[in-house]
């Protein structure tokens, strides 16, 4: 068995091997069943520090030009896994920045990123969600493996019901997990406290589900240290024994071998052939090879476009390499600076060659591509809640678009709250308060599915068609159903949040237009257009529909109109939400087989909205009051459906006590009661509502709509 320190690289596929995408589907056909993998990436490199310095994390130290990570992923590509999660955490942007989304390399990749630092078990909980319910594969992200994954799945498969841990035997335990194999079980499992020979991990797992029970959400906990041993105990942990090339670079000393075996990768001898350099070129997805004497004096280099020169000047892939090769390349001695080495690439050379004095190769330096630097902003945003004061109804486009719709209403402190995270990925993750901690997971906003679960906000999003990915977290100061028009302004709030992320500049007119969109069009649902309005400009409007555009009317009132109408204005939770769609639906029913009464009543509606203005800018507030009850009567006229009995009891109750006017907000049915009191029987009104077992919800009014910013910190 090789040890992990003098191991000798025999064939250059022994450590980095890539295969063309054909292949690769071949090569997932050869699995035993489609396996997800986690790398664990999320490490602060201590140890390497000296290596790396402080801006490179681990996983992104450059072997060949490469970083380790990459490495990793094509030995699991190539072997047909392509469905790759990171869980990353230290520097974590640039990770993401890097692999993006994982196309390049014909992968899928996803990020399961820890606001702290979970542990190796930890790790693992926390990327639950996007690993699904069978088996997975698990790599730590520091060191690389060669082994056949078809075989150790295939192993983890004749052992149902447990654990597999892949293990190599080594002459220096001492920096790894030490086993105890009787047969194929692991009887005893401790972590880095051997001495000499011995069976160790090699730092590649298959688990399933199970895992998870034995690790608590949010936990720092060391797979190694604290789970592996108590599975040993159970004897739920097998071992699946294989030769093959392992290194950990997690410390100087390996860090330099493993440099040492990728360089003898990309090394071919000068009396190889031109169609064994193409094909080690097309393998490695390096295009850099050094041609060298049995001694590993440089010759010459080798790289496609000196090949493509060679055959179009009339050479044959057959012929050797050493007729083809560049002689006598640029180089720099080992012991250059690093700054003279800068200074040799400067010129725009992408392979630097370093030799000691007597021209034998000792390492290449190969110029850092100009990668975009991309950033995972944090955004939050705020949508208020509104109240109608009148018009509702009208703003129905089977209605304004031949007669004209006008409404009033004001928006209020409650909210409709949310924070995006752009994702490397082009996985959407849903996290709201209404799921109860079941996120949403999609992998991309195509994948989204209406289910009634959401479906506002995958209807948002799916207007919007972002091109990356992205996690939500949502949450509402009052559910949904309650007539305050909370649907709309999720709606708006999250195409906002969309909006800032793809700088698509859209004004309020368009948001509140694609807002609509998403309710009419994508989820098909009955409604008015004066929420979406409402959530993007705040304060009080008056909002006028017609067939050719919508208009909206800020209205500057006095302060102490506004003053006043929050002293006299009492909100009441009947007890009750409502589906507005069905109301609505209901409305238009009618509107169609008794055309001439309902349109009549609904011009009625929008005379009472002009006049509920006109009495809130002459400071009117007593017929302003009545207007609310006129309004009410008027709605239940129009749709039956409008009231039920507990809602006619309560308004009664209401009005035999201290209000002088109110309605039922929203579609109707159920939900919130706005009352308007006299100014000296609000306590009286408040008292007598709760009697009767309604909830009164205290406010202010918001005069600001929508509102957008950027988060300083990533927590």
């Amino acid at each position: 068995m090789p040890n992990p320190m003098n191991t000798s690289i025999t064939s250059a596929h022994d450590v980095y091997r890539s295969l063309g995408e054909e292949e690769v589907i071949e090569a997932k056909k050869d699995l035993p069943y489609p396996v997800k993998a986690l790398i664990l990436a999320g490490g602060f490199g201590t140890r390497l520090k000296p290596v790396l310095g402080d801006e490179i994390p681990k996983p992104m130290a450059l072997f060949a030009g490469k970083p380790f990570l990459e490495h990793q992923i094509r030995f699991l590509r190539d072997q047909g896994v392509t469905e790759i999660v990171l869980a990353v955490h230290h520097l974590s942007d640039k990770i993401k920045s890097y692999f993006g989304d994982g196309r390049r390399w014909n992968t899928d990749i996803t990020y399961s990123e820890e606001e702290t630092p979970l542990g190796t078990g930890g790790a693992i909980k926390n990327a639950e969600k996007y690993l699904g319910g069978g088996p997975f594969l698990v790599l730590n992200g520091d060191s690389y493996s060669h082994i056949n994954i078809r075989k150790l799945l295939n192993f983890h498969s004749s052992h149902e019901h447990q654990f597999t841990i892949s293990l190599f035997k080594t002459s220096e335990s001492l920096h790894y997990g030490n086993v105890v194999l009787e047969g194929n079980i692991i009887s005893q499992f401790s972590e880095k406290e051997g001495v000499g020979t011995g069976i160790v991990n090699r730092g590649i797992y298959v688990l399933d589900s199970r895992i998870f029970q034995y690790i608590a959400s949010g936990s720092k906990i060391s797979l190694e240290k604290e789970i592996f041993p108590i599975l040993a105990r159970e004897r739920n942990l097998f071992g699946y024994l294989e030769d093959g090339y392992f290194m950990d670079i997690g410390r100087p000393e390996t860090h330099e071998k493993f440099k040492e075996d990728v360089l003898n990768t990309l090394i071919l001898q000068e009396h190889a052939i031109v169609r064994e350099a193409m094909q080690k070129i097309s393998k490695s997805g390096i295009n850099i090879l050094l041609v060298t004497d049995s001694e590993k004096k440089l010759k010459g280099i080798i790289n496609d476009r000196i090949i493509k020169e060679f055959i179009l000047r009339g050479g044959n892939i057959a012929d050797q390499v050493a007729h083809a090769m560049v002689v006598n390349p640029i180089t720099a001695q080992h012991t250059d600076s690093e700054e003279k080495r800068t200074s040799i690439m400067s010129v725009g050379i992408r392979h630097l060659p370093i030799v000691d004095e007597k021209g034998i190769i000792k390492d290449i330096v190969f110029g850092t591509e100009l990668l975009k630097r991309e950033t995972f902003p944090i955004i939050s945003g705020k949508s208020p809640l509104r109240i109608s004061f009148g018009g509702g109804g009208t703003d129905l486009p089977y209605f304004f678009g031949t007669y004209g719709g006008a409404v009033i209403n004001a928006t209020i402190d409650k909210y409709c709250h949310a924070t995006i995270v752009k994702r490397a990925d082009k996985k959407i993750i849903i996290d709201s308060d209404l799921t109860r901690g079941r996120d949403i997971v999609a992998r991309s906003a195509e994948a989204l599915l209406y289910d009634g679960t959401l479906d506002m906000v995958k209807a948002a999003i799916k207007v919007m068609k972002p091109d990356f990915g992205f996690e939500i977290y949502l949450h509402n100061d009052i559910p949904p159903g309650r007539g305050l028009g909370s649907s709309a302004s999720l709606a708006v709030l999250v195409i906002s949040l969309l909006n800032h992320l793809q700088e698509t500049s859209y004004d309020s007119y368009k948001i509140a237009e694609l807002a609509y969109k998403a309710h009419f069009e994508e989820l098909k649902i009955k409604g008015g257009w004066q929420d979406q309005y409402a959530a993007v400009t705040g304060g009080f409007n008056f909002i006028e529909f017609n067939e050719e555009k919508n208009i909206i009317y800020p209205l500057r009132l006095k302060e102490e109109v506004i003053q006043e109408l929050n002293h006299r204005l009492v909100l009441c939770y009947v007890g009750t939400s409502h589906v507005s769609s069905d109301v609505h639906s209901r409305q238009e029913e009618n509107f169609k087989s008794n055309t001439d009464d309902t349109v009549a009543l609904l011009q009625k509606m929008k005379k009472i909205a002009i006049e509920a203005k006109d009495f809130l800018l002459t400071h009117r507030l007593d017929l302003f009051g009545k207007t609310l009850h006129e309004s009410w009567e008027t709605k239940k006229k129009i749709s039956p459906l409008a009231s039920t009995a507990r809602v006619n009891m309560l308004y009664e109750l209401g009005m035999g006590n201290g209000a002088e006017g109110g309605r039922l907000l929203g579609a109707g049915n159920g939900g919130y009661l706005l009352f308007f009191t006299a100014l000296k029987r609000r306590n009286a009104l408040v008292h007598v509502l709760e009697q009767a077992g309604a909830e009164i919800m205290p406010f202010h009014f918001e005069l600001g709509g929508t509102q957008i910013w950027q988060n300083r910190h990533k927590t």
